[in-house]
């Protein structure tokens, strides 16, 4: 069964989204369910090969290369807060054990390859590691992690302008309503303004 492309591209966001700053966030319902999804499908070997074949030519998987270490560090930090007289330890064993755990980086290699197997044909997978071959396709495979920073910081900034603009209209709207309101509610205690008097006949 081939995944949609459009749960390809919302877990490869999502991965890629996470990826500068380790595992620091938790992947949501959604996001596990598709991934999982994506895993969990049968697919021949000859397109995951190809798949593989374009996790190597793309340099994809380099964005990830911090994701070890970032772990590593979290994990001191985590176990220092709970055992400060054991820091010089934990950071001892915590690198030991993460030295070791390198041989694992293959995994996501093979994850990615999965997911690019799961919302590419084999044609369309040819043609993305033609593109990857060529001089341009060479230089953004070098220049992609540094590209997706910048634009993950980008967004970030975006969103933190779009955040203080929309706080600041709305905190304007909601006073503009209470005062609203309460010249509405002045005006029924104070009545009807009385009727101006008849100006006397001659």
């Amino acid at each position: 069964m081939k995944c949609s492309l459009a749960a390809f591209l919302f877990v490869l966001a999502a991965m890629f989204g996470s990826a500068p700053a380790g595992a620091q966030s938790i992947p949501s319902a959604a996001n596990s369910a598709a991934l999982q999804k994506i895993l969990q499908t049968d697919l021949p070997p000859e397109r995951m090969a190809l798949a593989m074949k374009l996790v190597q030519a793309s340099g994809m998987a380099r964005v990830f290369d911090d994701v070890l270490p970032t772990i590593a560090e979290q994990s001191k930090t985590e176990f220092i807060r709970a055992n400060p007289q054991m820091q010089l330890g934990i950071i001892s064993i915590v690198d030991k054990i993460a030295v070791e755990m390198v041989k694992r980086r293959p995994e996501l290699d093979r994850y990615l390859a999965r997911i690019w197997a799961s919302g590419f044909s084999n044609e369309e997978m040819q043609q993305l590691i033609d593109f990857y071959t060529t001089d341009t396709g060479k230089k953004f495979a070098l220049g992609m992690p540094a590209i997706l920073a910048v634009q993950t910081s980008a967004a970030q900034e975006w969103g933190r302008s779009v955040s203080e603009e929309l706080n600041v209209r709305v905190q304007a709207e909601l006073k503009a309503a209470v005062a609203a309101e309460q010249n509405a509610l002045q005006s029924d205690i104070a009545g009807p303004a009385p009727a101006p008097e008849a100006a006397p006949q001659q």
